[in-house]
């Protein structure tokens, strides 16, 4: 097995756990009235910014992977905010 993609998966479990602990245990939100900023999105805008300056770190992309992913499973993930 590659050591990168060891650390890519690592990292992606870790991600996924550590964003299903924080979603369920601190009350901390970034919404408006309107719009809801999920941790998936943000983990996406982070990937991006990533991308656009070229960094590759596996374990960064397994993480904020996870992260994503753990954002995606949920039941609530739309951007738009329903009252």
């Amino acid at each position: 097995m590659d050591e990168v993609f060891a650390h890519y998966t690592l990292a992606l479990i870790a991600g996924f756990v550590l964003a299903k602990w924080f979603v369920e245990n601190v009350d901390f939100h970034l919404r408006t009235k309107k719009v809801w900023l999920h941790h998936w999105i943000l983990a996406a805008l982070a990937m991006c910014v990533l991308y656009f300056f070229e960094i590759f770190t596996p374990v960064i992309w397994g993480a904020l992977c996870g992260i994503a992913l753990e954002g995606l499973v949920r039941k609530n993930w739309s951007l738009r905010r329903e009252s």
